[in-house]
């Protein structure tokens, strides 16, 4: 249902952003035009300018660069730049302009165009090449192309547009800021939640054991040997790829306890747990786990219970 509503929302915006050039131009094809420009420069940008908030590195380990890997929140200080920008690329690329451009889209556009590129450089030092990037990376291509083409075309000069940079420093000095107390409120210490899987060890014990006592981040806890296997690939994944394992962290970090809240009831665990055999089959082949039971390296002393 919510999805539903989402997209109703989302297409009679896109609808609404294009009606105008529709119109101006008296043609049906240009409404599906401007709903599809609208999206690529508007809103798909500033979605993931906003969403990619969610990929905060889990804990200060993740961040071999300190607190400037946390820019990726920090960031967020510069959203009124960022639609500002976009107001002036809506304006640009789907609405039209007729003659020389005002002052402030040539503006808007250069601050854009220097946002966006710095937020794609820090993208790929920090998470690296990944389908997350596809949209910063043809976000400051465009952006810089067409603000580059303004200030070489209009009247406005660079150093009017280096004052209104220079004007912009508050916000980056905030976004520093941001981002400096996000890193300390991370944990020293890697958090090892499998969310999805301990839900799905609250089924039926019969079903989903049996259960063993095992020391775990320094604390005694009780866990069946599916979410022991799990543990262990993670402990694999992190050592042989740090980068990939933290991607995939950040994610799940964000959807894992949402999913794992869904699963109430002790038959809807076992059929979640039944559901992950697949995967955890793939994790004894992929770490080489050959003992049945799962005292495995790095566990401490087990015992069932």
């Amino acid at each position: 249902m919510i999805l539903y509503l989402f997209a109703l929302v989302l297409l009679a915006l896109l609808l609404a952003m294009a009606m105008p050039v529709a119109m101006k131009r008296h043609s049906i094809r240009w409404v599906f035009t401007g709903m599809i420009l609208s999206f690529l420069g508007v809103v798909l940008p500033i979605f993931v300018f906003v969403m990619s908030g969610f990929l905060l590195p889990e804990w200060k380990g993740a961040c071999p660069h300190g607190w400037i890997d946390c820019f990726i929140v920090g960031k967020l200080a510069l959203t009124p730049m960022v639609l500002v920008a976009a107001a002036a690329w809506y304006r640009i690329e789907v609405l039209g302009i007729t003659g020389p451009p005002p002052r402030w889209i040539v503006v808007s556009m250069v601050l854009g165009a220097v946002t966006a590129d710095i937020c794609l450089v820090f993208g790929l030092c920090s998470i690296g090449f990944s389908w997350w990037m596809v949209v910063p990376g043809y976000v400051a291509v465009w952006y810089s192309v067409r603000a580059l083409q303004l200030v070489v075309t209009s009247e406005v000069g660079l150093a009017y547009c280096f004052g209104w940079l220079a004007g912009s420093l508050p916000f980056w000095l905030i976004s520093g800021v941001w981002s400096k107390v996000t890193y300390e409120s991370l944990p020293d210490k890697v958090p090892n939640g499998c969310f999805i899987v301990t839900a799905a060890g609250r089924g039926h014990r019969k079903c989903v054991g049996p259960f063993f006592e095992v020391e775990h981040n320094g604390r005694q806890l009780e866990a069946n040997r599916q979410l022991l296997r799990f543990w262990y690939l993670e402990e694999r994944w992190r050592k042989v790829s740090p980068r990939s394992h933290c991607q995939f962290r950040r994610v799940y970090n964000q959807f894992g306890p949402v999913l794992a809240a869904r699963i109430k009831s002790p038959w809807l665990a076992d059929a979640t747990y039944m559901a992950l055999k697949p995967a955890e089959y793939f994790a004894v082949l992929a770490t080489g786990i050959t003992r049945p039971d799962p005292m495995l390296p790095g566990r401490g002393k087990q015992k069932t219970v």
